[in-house]
Formats: structure tokens, C-alpha cells, sequence
């Protein structure tokens, strides 16, 4: 079997300038919760469940059978199933339920919370390449930066050179 990297396409990152410093991420879950903080870019997923959008300096569309829970102190709130694509930078985009299927371009951090279906699995995550998947985590968080760094990179060290 060969395994194809999976970049983002145009159509993902559409209305997004591309940036050197943007990764793409895919993840997906039949039960769990989200919330990418910080971000910017482009995100797009499906959804069962709830969604709330903060301090979005940028657009977001949301399609299908959903309704509008809340939309106060820069922060609204939507719940059923739908279709949600935000472009721009925000301060968190939070989701909780069901059936997840999504993808985003662009830098920041996912925190992924999962828990297990009836079939005892949890959902997928990964970078550019999909053989190189990671499970979702059950029971418990995990964060991921986006883009993707090396190991043992943290990017609030600043290394100075002597001159």
C-alpha cells in the first residue's frame, strides 16, 4: 500500500493567503470534544453536537439543520448538525458531540478530549500524512500544535547565540 500525503487542497484553504508558518491537520471522532485556541486560518467540519466561535476577527459560515443558541460578548453558540468553515483568526473554537469530521489550515493548538464509542475506538488525528495517524485520546486531553513540530521543540525557548 502507498501511502499519499494528504496537504491541504485549494479548496481547504480557500479565502487563507498561504503561509510558511501554517501547518494542516486533520481529525475526526464519533464521540468527543475540541477546541482550538489561539488560531487562525481556515477551518471546515462537520458536525453533530454544539459549536461556539469566540472573538473571531474574520468570517465563519454554518449550513445545515442548526440552530443559533447564543450570540453575545463576541462569542455565538450553535447547536444540531451541520456544515461550520471559519476563516480568519480567532480566540477559540470550541465544539462537543458527535460525528466529526474536519480539517484546518493555518497555526495554533487543538486540544482534543475524547471519549469511546460502543465500538470501544475514539476517533483519528493527523498531520499531512494519513498513514501516520494518531489516535484520539479517550478518557483523558491531548494538545497538538499546529504546524507540527519536530520533537523536543518548544517554541516559548529562545535560544541565544553567542557573538
Amino acid at each position: 500500500m502507498v501511502a499519499f500525503c494528504q496537504p491541504a487542497t485549494p479548496a481547504q484553504m480557500a479565502g487563507v493567503t498561504p503561509n510558511i508558518g501554517f501547518g494542516t491537520i486533520h481529525f475526526q471522532t464519533r464521540l468527543g470534544s475540541f477546541k482550538i485556541i489561539d488560531g487562525r486560518g481556515r477551518v471546515e467540519f462537520d458536525f453533530n453536537g454544539t459549536v461556539m466561535i469566540s472573538e473571531l476577527k474574520g468570517k465563519f459560515d454554518v449550513t445545515g439543520k442548526v440552530r443559533k443558541e447564543y450570540d453575545k460578548h463576541d462569542r455565538v453558540i450553535y447547536t444540531g448538525i451541520g456544515h461550520v468553515v471559519v476563516t480568519g483568526e480567532w480566540r477559540g473554537i470550541q465544539w462537543f458531540g458527535k460525528d466529526l469530521k474536519a480539517v484546518w489550515y493555518g497555526a495554533g493548538m487543538i486540544r482534543l478530549s475524547g471519549e469511546f464509542d460502543k465500538d470501544q475506538k475514539t476517533g483519528d488525528v493527523w498531520y499531512d500524512d494519513p498513514a501516520k495517524v494518531n489516535y484520539w485520546p479517550g478518557g483523558n486531553t491531548m494538545d497538538l500544535p499546529n504546524p507540527q513540530v519536530r520533537p523536543g521543540y518548544n517554541p516559548r525557548v529562545e535560544i541565544k547565540k553567542k557573538g
